[in-house]
């Protein structure tokens, strides 16, 4: 009898726990259904409420969207990994979001274009922050749209997880980020971009990070295509094709840095690299085309 009393006893409790906790969660702006999902997948798990409901309280806390926690919660105990183990992951989820969200509120702040999905872009930016780069990287991102006309927090967004990815492959901060400034100065790439030619350009042999980023900075910084970038047949040592008519310097007179394209600049090129005019002719073929119409028959 002491025994059945004991367990209605600790059975009470525990329902008063789990309502105590819902209450509480739904005071700091979790959805209800979020917390019965929750809490019911906990309860298949044999895991406390108050656990698994406990990041979502705190992401709500920080103004971060808990919808996104919970599901990183959802999925941590569906796959039967330790409690204190998700909550962890989930915190770190939390924060990461929480300085992307504060990263795009400055953003706005300083006049810059809200991101046209606020949600991807808080996802990408903490994408980003896993991958190692810092808040203080993040800032001078905004710094560089901020300079450029119709500057965008999407500009920014895509910069970081540029320079994101680029981590990921071992690439040094500093030297991405010249890139990545680039990119948020001119405007967003398409998704994935540079990480696939990164990755074709180091199939293809590419060794030297610098030679790749170098022509994809000033591509980007002359808004020019980086198709046919990568150099499949081995033509060049770094397995990078030199775009020549990026970055012309503003008076037209070649390429900036370059002796390309100046007057007296052709020598040291080949025939098929020099202008027009600078061109060897082709014995036989160039006096030909030449005296079309006028050659002599053979005379008798």
């Amino acid at each position: 009898m002491r025994k059945l009393i004991l367990a209605t006893l600790v059975a009470a409790w525990s329902v008063a726990a789990r309502g105590d906790s819902r209450r509480e969660v739904a005071r700091a702006g979790v959805p209800p259904p979020l917390v019965r999902e929750v809490t019911a997948r906990a309860g298949e798990r044999g895991v406390p409420a108050a656990d698994a409901l406990a990041p979502l309280h705190e992401a709500a806390a920080r103004g971060v969207p808990v919808d996104l926690v919970a599901a990183k919660v959802l999925e941590g105990i569906s796959k039967g990994i330790p409690i204190v183990r998700v909550n962890a992951v989930a915190r770190d989820l939390t924060a990461r979001l929480g300085t992307a969200g504060d990263l795009l509120r400055h953003a706005r702040g300083v006049g810059l274009t809200p991101a046209a999905d606020h949600v991807a872009a808080l996802l990408d930016l903490g994408s980003a922050l896993a991958s190692g780069v810092s808040r203080r990287e993040l800032d001078s991102l905004v710094e560089a749209a901020r300079g450029a006309q119709g500057g965008s927090a999407d500009a920014v967004v895509s910069a970081a997880l540029t320079v994101g990815e680029l981590a990921r492959r071992d690439v040094p901060h500093d030297e991405a980020m010249s890139l990545g400034t680039a990119i948020a100065r001119r405007g967003p790439r398409p998704p994935g971009e540079i990480s696939s030619l990164f990755d074709a350009w180091r199939a293809e042999g590419g060794k030297d990070p610098h030679a790749f980023l170098s022509e994809a900075t000033r591509r980007v910084e002359s808004g020019r295509k980086l198709d046919g970038m990568v150099d499949p047949f081995g033509e060049s040592p770094d397995r990078v094709v030199i775009e020549r008519g990026a970055n012309k310097n503003v008076e037209g007179n070649g390429l900036a840095g370059s002796d390309v394209g100046k007057k007296g600049a052709e020598h040291g090129l080949g025939p098929a690299e020099r202008s027009d005019s600078a061109r060897g002719v082709v014995p036989g073929v160039d006096e030909a085309v030449r005296g079309k119409g006028k050659a002599k028959g053979p005379k008798k």
